[in-house]
């Protein structure tokens, strides 16, 4: 078996500075994302840590996993909840009206998976292009009529995608950039291939907001970063672009759509968004490591109290299960030392990832169809993040008696009446 490569990371992917405040560590685990389909290979485990940049103070890994190990296959597709594409309609439909996009428009994704986002833009009438790395799923793309490039997204082919194409009035990265190392050369690619007065918007998880929420779920090998505003203020400036607007969106666990234009450009900087969103996050003490510290104790503790809570629920005979094979759920259940056994399987609704195991739990993952037959006394929510939509669609099993454990920001068991099973996660 070919071992995938690991390196550890010395100098900020932003800035370029060597001072880490490393405060958090989860242990070795598995990569969130391999689903096992062959029992007789041995898994791989990497190591999973957080240091913050005492300079820029992005929040990064301590350790960078090949990208071509991570996405040349890769299972996550976009994902069907309703909300997910209403978020994504509505940004289609803010970004055509700002920027009065039609026929004679290029839309550019990096990062496009299946085509969903793209897809909403199509339905303007505007020329649409993916560059997405996995093979499986760019075929997907092409299959529903979206143009799709197969690669990664970088300097190079961002000349070869202008010089084929022309330039790009709108550029779109959804929860894509966090998981790429060399930020500098797609930030370069990213100028070369934007049109004068065009748009780039990037979509990402909101440091802010993962610490508020305590959602150190998010935290597994293709998250390399994690972003402040002020951070991407930073990154985008040395190449001569600026940050113009910032919009926080309640997906995802709480992410930022940021928009960013050529500093030249016609568009001005939103000071109620952008400057606001800079002087937050230092007032919340995010540029200091003593908040750092305090999420990695809060962090501790919930893991704590995440095992502790799940082993109760089984030794009270209740049959636990897992809701959503998610990458999240990988890293809530291995850092937290939850034993294998305590699920009995998880359900999930991407066929791709039914009939596989979950990484570093050997969990089965079925569809929900096969986990209708098979009830559990008790869901644990490992898509948390989608909590209202799961709960009202499965309004049927929590009539019938069932439950949902969710775990964040703290152990809490949903039935008919809602009561928190333990408090030991509060700060």
């Amino acid at each position: 078996m070919q071992r995938t490569r690991v390196t550890p990371v010395r100098s900020c992917r932003v800035c370029g500075a060597e001072d880490w405040h490393t405060f958090l560590e989860l242990g070795r685990v598995p990569l969130a994302n391999s689903f096992v389909t062959d029992e007789s290979v041995p898994e791989q485990i990497f190591p999973l840590a957080l240091m913050s940049c005492r300079s820029c103070r992005l929040m990064s890994l301590t350790h960078v996993v090949d990208e071509h190990d991570l996405y040349e296959h890769y299972f996550y597709v976009s994902s069907p909840s309703r909300l997910i594409h209403w978020h994504m309609e509505g940004l289609a439909a803010h970004y055509r009206s700002r920027l009065d996009l039609g026929p004679d428009s290029l839309v550019v994704e990096i990062g496009s998976n299946n085509g969903d986002q793209l897809s909403k833009f199509r339905e303007f009438g505007c020329a649409v292009l993916g560059i997405d790395p996995a093979r499986n799923i760019t075929a997907q793309a092409r299959a529903r009529g979206i143009d799709t490039v197969t690669d990664f997204f970088t300097a190079e082919v961002a000349k070869r995608v202008r010089a084929g194409h022309g330039r790009a009035d709108l550029m779109m990265a959804r929860h894509v950039i966090a998981h790429i190392d060399d930020l500098h050369d797609v930030v370069a690619g990213v100028r070369e291939l934007l049109a004068p007065d065009g748009l780039f918007v990037l979509e990402v998880p909101y440091l802010v907001e993962l610490i508020n929420r305590r959602a150190f779920d998010t935290v597994y090998h293709e998250h390399l970063s994690y972003f402040l505003v002020s951070t991407l203020q930073r990154l985008f400036e040395r190449f001569g672009m600026r940050v113009v607007d910032v919009a926080e969106f309640d997906v995802h666990g709480g992410s930022i759509v940021v928009t960013i234009a050529h500093a030249d450009s016609r568009h001005r900087v939103n000071p109620e968004t952008v400057d606001a969103r800079v002087r937050a996050e230092e007032e919340a003490g995010l540029f200091r490591d003593e908040a750092y510290d305090g999420f990695a104790d809060i962090v501790d503790r919930l893991r704590a109290s995440l095992r502790s809570s799940l082993l109760d629920l089984r030794e009270e005979g209740l049959r636990l299960a897992g809701y959503g094979a998610s990458a999240k759920g990988v890293t809530l259940l291995t850092t937290s030392q939850v034993p294998p056994g305590s699920l009995e399987f998880c359900s999930d609704t991407t066929p791709e990832k039914q009939g596989t195991l979950v990484p570093g739990l050997g969990i089965p993952v079925i569809s929900p169809e096969e986990a209708r037959e098979r009830e559990p006394d008790v869901y644990v929510l490992l898509a948390w993040n989608y909590r209202d939509e799961i709960l009202a669609k499965e309004a049927d099993f929590l009539a019938r008696g069932g439950r949902f454990f969710i775990p964040i920001p703290e152990p809490q068991l949903v039935g008919g009446e809602r009561a928190a099973i333990s408090s030991a996660a509060r700060s």
